[in-house]
């Protein structure tokens, strides 16, 4: 990397082969590290490097996200090679819906399943992943104030099921602080994510905002979503110094600053390389989810491919 810019090294990523002899296709130790009372066990084809590797499937932007497609979804997650998933509610839940059934029909036929639901279900979910050889490390639902009491702890109920270890959404601060009791009663975490939106004081966007997120409740953990913060003119590289112990991941991705385009990796202002290296050097349990949302031409299963082989060249080299 001697004389090499960040953007030479993408070009150098996205224009070679496949790097080979990456991973074996499975890990035979269970490797553990702890941060804190998060405990990440790594023991699948995407840990590499020191790193462990997940995808958040909204990359497969041309598979919508539904029940009917998961078989699909499996599939392409072993064909990029990863072991791991932020698996979206959607792949999981029925959908309510019908020329008939108005959005709020809708709604409260979904809750009523969510308070009904059959452990069988979710556990028939995990299957599917398990013999896959994929974890679901967690659990995206976007919560919001609709939800009761009841619908919250069902959510959770479920998504231990799946095996997640904690739940993500992209809600704001005041649904954050509601939501903060209810991890801990099902032994998992509450992921807070950011987006960059500056105008909404509600939102999670600055390091500041995190800090009043993470200060609601030990079971709340910061997942950085490198893309947005970049493009809110933040720090990631600070913000992992300060706050990796309170991380239970990152979303990995490019975008410019000031408020800029997402862009292929190395083509765009995140600091992916030095993220990547110090998760590697310092041995810290946080998941690198890869997630990107720029437009491309190619099929969604190579763009992924190209992305991930980015990042294992990062933390091999």
């Amino acid at each position: 990397m001697s004389g090499m810019t960040r953007r030479d090294f993408g070009r150098l990523a996205l224009t070679s082969a496949p790097l080979l002899g990456v991973v074996s296709a499975w890990i035979d130790s269970d490797l553990q590290a702890q941060a804190g009372d998060l405990v990440v066990r790594s023991a699948n084809r995407s840990f590499i490097g020191g790193v462990q590797f997940g995808l958040q499937p909204f990359c497969y932007h041309d598979l919508p996200m539904m029940p009917e497609n998961r078989p699909t979804l499996v599939r392409r997650l072993v064909q990029n090679g990863f072991g791991m998933v932020e698996l979206h509610a959607t792949w999981v839940e029925p959908r309510f819906t019908g020329v008939d059934v108005s959005p709020e029909q809708a709604r409260e036929k979904l809750r009523a399943w969510r308070l009904s639901r059959s452990a069988d279900h979710y556990t028939r979910v995990k299957r599917e992943f398990d013999e896959a050889g994929i974890t679901i490390f967690t659990y995206y639902v976007n919560i919001n104030d609709s939800y009761t009491d009841a619908e919250i702890d069902a959510v959770f109920a479920g998504a231990k099921l799946l095996g997640a270890r904690g739940c993500v959404g992209s809600q704001g601060l005041a649904v954050s602080k509601r939501l903060a009791g209810f991890p801990g009663k099902h032994a998992m975490f509450l992921g807070i994510h950011n987006h960059a939106n500056l105008s909404d004081p509600d939102a999670l966007n600055t390091e500041e905002s995190f800090v009043k997120g993470l200060g609601f409740s030990p079971d709340v953990k910061a997942t950085l979503d490198t893309r947005h913060f970049t493009a809110a003119n933040g720090d990631c590289v600070g913000f992992l110094e300060r706050h990796h112990e309170r991380m239970s991941s990152v979303h990995l991705g490019d975008r410019r600053r000031n408020n800029g385009r997402s862009a292929p990796f190395g083509e765009g202002d995140s600091p992916i390389i030095e993220v990547l290296r110090m998760i590697r050097d310092n041995q810290w349990p946080i998941v690198a989810l890869l997630e990107f949302e720029h437009g491309t031409l190619r099929p969604q299963v190579e763009e992924v491919q190209l992305m991930f082989d980015y990042c294992k060249r990062v933390v091999l080299s």
